[in-house]
């Protein structure tokens, strides 16, 4: 019969005098250490030295073991002469004594974390697997990350901090094991550097105008105008997390644990050479690269911007927006207006590259000349009008009508409309150029004063009774007035008892005011003059009997027809 090497194992076992104090080592839970010399189906069977050697179940091998590989395992009993050892209970007397000492000594402990605790649907906490069937508690405070979603962190392994320890209740804090780590890797940072070192650092969190990127494990701070001497707008178009990056130290407050960082600083300054290559003056192209309220953004060079002022832009557009002249990427040509090189800062302008229109304002506008344009806006108060070279002339809402000031501008002209006018005044000076619309034709009112000279009748309709007086139409749309003193000889105190809308009546032209649009009439002075002429008529036809006639005939005659007159007026009263 051949000999068995698995049952020559357990026949020495059996005669080995340490199996013989097992139970002792059992019961102290002493790890011991052992060679694999023999694999079954179900055993991994170890050799413990001193002709000893124990028998391991295979299932707690994760993976399968290689036959000479040494097992930290712990007895546990005898089994029909055989001793039966437990490799996980070895690791799990080993985390346990890891776990005391690592809170002993306040250093870190690796965890995974399993299971959200819910309480009354609210997260409270996460249960951390500590290896070996161990597990601790980290309370919701304690986990100190971005994360809004906690069931997102299941399966996560972090590094902790033990708070407390007792012997069924382990409390982990991430928190504090990061500050404490944080403490010691800022503290080394500061005593290891200082401004103008260079590192080695990976960009982490990035905004549109800063950055915070990760060095030796602590954070530092970038500015987006500490990237590039180029003009840039936003850090994510040109940098995206992971990117390792060369930075210089720019400065350092251990205090505030604030560590601020440069990339530009380790690159030339094109800025160096700015005096020697460019001059006021000098026309220089450049691209629009970006815009600020008051004016564009003009890249000369990479790293050498110009300021292009929003009123640089055009001698004769008022421009507020220079987005409404100018875009992303449009290429310009531009003349440097000033140079600071200690500041960084060049001025340049557009318009200057062009001749200023003003200049030759009062030549080519001359008062009374009639000039095209087109309607650019519409204001209440008047309407701007564009010229073939750019000037803008207001022409202004008295200046659209002779006859009606009041005149809705919007509804009588159109935004892009092309118009007519005349020029009224011009100062290059101010850049101001007056125009008119009405003066295109002949005031009516100067007509009207030409035709109807002081003392002349006229004839209109009542348009308007006032307690003033009325206001009566006239030929071509003009109006008159007739004051509350002038209505008839007689005094009258209310207009509206003797006159009507639409009345026809008849007065005399005291006055024409061209400047002001008024015409003045007087009825009274009318009636004066009618009875004069009335009077002059029957004395004429009356030369035969003239030494016959006396001025108290006269008189009384006229008394009988001014008694006439206002039984007249009576009647008319009553019949109302």
């Amino acid at each position: 019969m051949n000999s068995d090497p698995l049952n020559d194992i357990f026949l020495e076992a059996m005669k080995s005098e340490s199996f013989k104090n097992a139970s002792e080592n059992v019961m102290n839970n002493k790890v011991h250490r052992g060679r694999i010399v023999a694999i079954t189906e179900k055993d991994v069977f170890l050799d413990m030295g001193g002709k000893s050697e124990a028998v391991v179940p295979l299932e707690e091998f994760v993976e399968t073991p290689t036959i000479g590989c040494y097992v930290d395992v712990i007895f546990k009993e005898m089994e029909e002469g055989i001793m039966v050892a437990s490799k996980n209970e070895a690791e799990k007397i080993k985390k346990i004594e890891e776990i005391k000492k690592a809170y002993r000594e306040d250093t870190g402990i690796k965890g995974t974390i399993s299971e959200v605790v819910y309480k009354d649907k609210e997260p409270k906490g996460f249960i951390v697997d500590l290896g070996c069937g161990i597990n601790g508690f980290l309370p919701l405070s304690q986990i100190d990350t971005r994360s809004k979603e906690p069931e997102s962190l299941k399966g996560l392994s972090f590094d902790f901090s033990i708070m407390e320890y007792q012997k069924n209740n382990i409390t982990l804090s991430r928190r504090k094991y990061l500050t404490k780590t944080l403490q010691k890797l800022y503290s080394n940072f500061f005593q290891n550097h200082k401004i103008g070192d260079v590192l080695k650092a990976k960009a982490e969190r990035i905004e549109k105008d800063y950055m915070f990127l990760i060095a030796e494990g602590v954070n530092l701070f970038m500015h987006i105008s500490d990237f590039s001497w180029k003009f840039l707008q936003n850090l994510t178009r040109v940098v995206k997390p992971g990117d390792e990056l060369e930075v210089t130290i720019i400065s350092m407050d251990e205090t505030k644990k604030f560590i601020k960082v440069g990339r530009k600083q380790l690159l030339p300054d094109p800025w160096g050479n700015v005096a020697e290559k460019y001059s006021i003056s000098q026309l220089v192209k450049g691209k629009v690269v970006a815009f600020k309220k008051n004016g564009a953004i003009v890249e000369i060079e990479e790293g050498v911007e110009a300021f292009l002022p929003v009123e640089e832009l055009s001698w004769t557009k008022k421009t507020k927006d220079p987005k409404s002249v100018l875009k992303y990427g449009d290429i310009v040509r531009v003349k440097i207006s000033s140079i600071d090189q200690e500041n960084r800062r060049m001025i340049v302008s557009l318009r200057e590259i062009y001749e200023n229109p003003w200049d030759k304002a009062k030549e080519n506008y001359p008062v009374g000349r009639k000039v095209e344009g087109v309607i650019t806006s519409i204001l209440d108060f008047g309407v701007f009008i564009q010229l073939e070279d750019g000037i803008e002339g207001l022409m202004r809402k008295e200046d659209v009508d002779w006859i009606d000031q009041n005149v809705n501008l919007k509804e009588k002209f159109k935004k892009g409309q092309k118009i007519t006018s005349i020029v009224l005044s011009v100062d290059p000076e101010k850049e101001r150029l007056r125009l008119g619309y009405k003066q295109l034709s002949d005031n009516p009112y100067k007509t009207f004063s030409l035709n109807y000279p002081k003392g002349t009748p006229v004839t209109g309709k009542v348009k308007e009774v006032l307690a003033e007086g009325i206001l009566v139409a006239l030929e071509n749309n003009l109006e008159g007035f007739v004051p509350l003193n002038l209505l008839a000889r007689e005094k009258i105190e209310n207009p509206g008892g003797k006159f009507e809308v639409g009345q026809e009546i008849k007065a005399l032209v005291r006055y024409v005011d061209v400047g002001k649009n008024k015409i003045e009439l007087s009825i009274k002075d009318y009636l004066i003059k009618e009875e004069m002429l009335e009077t002059e008529k029957y004395l004429a036809s009356s030369n035969e009997n003239l030494n016959q006639i006396t001025i108290g005939n006269i008189i009384k005659e006229k008394l009988q027809n001014l008694d006439m007159e206002k039984k007249d007026a009576k009647r008319k009263t009553k019949a109302k």
